[in-house]
């Protein structure tokens, strides 16, 4: 793996772990307009095929050859939706932990 691809794993997981922290500390109310604000915004903001490659990838388990055998694509069509879903996704979770300081009503 190479340095950069290592720190990006390293960014992503650091941004990941601050993420649930973050949602730890917070009452109800936050959590579920964050919830609810957050896969709205994921939605709006992936493309489909991001969102089932990070879904095929993250919350399945799949490397990026099963990911690509399974919707016919190629690996380097697989790392890229990969590679931008997670781009789009850090800067919607940096987006929404902003939102922490303000109130909710």
């Amino acid at each position: 793996m190479t340095t950069s691809r290592l720190s990006e794993r390293q960014a992503d997981r650091a941004a990941y772990d601050d993420y649930l922290a973050t949602l730890a500390a917070d009452d109800s109310a936050f959590r579920a307009a964050f919830r609810q604000a957050f896969f709205q915004a994921l939605h709006e903001q992936l493309t489909a095929r991001q969102y089932e490659v990070l879904w095929l990838n993250e919350v399945e388990g799949l490397s990026g050859k099963e990911i690509a055998y399974k919707l016919g694509v190629s690996q380097s069509a697989v790392s890229r939706h990969l590679t931008r879903g997670k781009k789009r996704l850090r800067r919607l979770l940096a987006y929404n932990l902003e939102l922490r300081t303000q109130e909710f009503h």
